[in-house]
């Protein structure tokens, strides 16, 4: 009777680990907390994937009780992008083209070439303005290759976002070319607020960056 008694507390031990076994087999991959339905962000990063360029114009503020404000236009092509943010009657921006290992930053008195484009437009500027992470937080994503805590609703949408010591919420979005683009979004770090306002969408997946006339 003990022999089989050893036997069947045996068999109910080897009968419980296969259980376990089977439990840990079938757990599903974890997700991120953030992302109410992962198959709709998933799809909404692989469309997005899709396009070779985008532009776009808008407005950007700081938030500083006399801070700046102007238009910003936005020309995406590959890795090459054409950037231009410009206060009242064209004062107190820049110009930007190139890729992001090599950009040339001009201002209405000086040209520069540079590898370290936000620190030297933190200095033309006086405030920060995150040319990297810009790039795909325009479109409603994270940057890759960064740790970014996000947020995205039901139908696949980033809503909030902080990575790269900023901030994002993303309040607004608009349909173009069956595609929900960012309309408004806003980037807070420790020490700025950026208010950018998208007015329009154009030229989705669209050509090459064409120098403009008298342009080197």
């Amino acid at each position: 009777m003990t022999t089989g008694g050893g036997h069947a507390r045996w068999l109910l031990v080897l009968m419980l680990a296969g259980l376990q076994g089977c439990a840990i087999i079938g757990t599903p991959a974890q997700r991120d907390p953030g992302v109410a339905d992962p198959a709709a962000w998933e799809a909404r990063q692989a469309r997005l994937a899709e396009l070779d360029g985008w532009s776009l114009q808008g407005r950007a503020a700081t938030g500083k009780l006399l801070g700046w404000t102007g238009n910003l236009s936005w020309r995406q092509r590959g890795e090459e992008f054409r950037i231009r943010l410009a206060g009242p009657l064209g004062a107190g921006g820049f110009r930007a083209d190139g890729t992001l290992e090599r950009v040339r930053i001009r201002t209405s008195e000086e040209t520069f070439h540079t590898e370290m484009p936000e620190a030297l437009v933190e200095e033309i500027l006086g405030w920060r303005f995150p040319l990297t992470g810009l790039r795909y937080w325009a479109l409603g994503l994270p940057e890759p290759g960064k740790p970014a805590k996000l947020t995205v609703d039901d139908n696949g949408l980033l809503i909030g976002l902080e990575q790269a010591g900023w901030r994002l919420d993303f309040p607004a979005y608009e349909t173009h070319d069956g595609l929900a683009l960012p309309k408004r979004i806003t980037l807070t770090d420790d020490e700025h607020t950026i208010q950018l306002v998208v007015d329009r969408w154009f030229d989705l997946s669209g050509g090459e960056i064409e120098s403009p006339s008298g342009e080197s």
